[in-house]
């Protein structure tokens, strides 16, 4: 068995960890956006509209890939909304909040990558569309993200007497 293999959704060699997974200190979310916004940015050559298709909806799968790792993750008993639900039950309404937008992210990136995998010749307009797609989601991923960093800092540091 290697130590390194290719990780699922960025493309790059990672140790792996004791369960087989590449193990990378890159946060999922993070990772998503990244690829949303690249995505997004991609170059249009009006002569091989195939080969923008191919990168946008390789760089769609990474950030799916990344959507459910982080929703994985976060599903798990030691993550940041489980904690925030033993810890600040006054937190309990955004932690909600944070569940319900998993849902949401799930059906709009396979939306997203369903659409950018369609049989057929993609145009600029429709390269637009889907370009907005991916920024419009990069943007709600963004809001989740930052939400999901106060609920951490809210739920470690309020303990401490260090937040309000």
């Amino acid at each position: 068995m290697s130590i390194t293999s290719s990780s699922s959704y960025s493309g790059t060699s990672a140790p792996l960890g004791p369960d087989g997974t590449p193990f990378t200190l890159r946060d999922p979310l993070t990772e998503a956006r990244d690829l949303l916004r690249s995505a997004a940015r991609l170059p249009f050559h009006a002569n091989q509209p195939g080969a923008w298709q191919a990168a946008f909806r390789q760089a769609v799968n990474g950030a799916r890939a990344a959507i459910r790792h982080h929703i994985w993750v976060a599903e798990l008993p030691d993550s940041p909304l489980h904690q925030a639900e033993e810890l600040a039950p006054r937190l309990l309404p955004t932690v909600d909040q944070q569940r319900e937008e998993h849902q949401i992210f799930t059906q709009r990136i396979d939306a997203l990558v369903a659409e950018a995998s369609a049989p057929g010749q993609v145009d600029i307009w429709k390269m637009i569309e889907l370009s907005e797609q991916a920024i419009l989601l990069e943007m709600a991923l963004a809001r989740h993200h930052n939400r999901l960093t106060q609920l951490v800092f809210e739920t470690t540091h309020r303990d401490l007497g260090i937040g309000d």
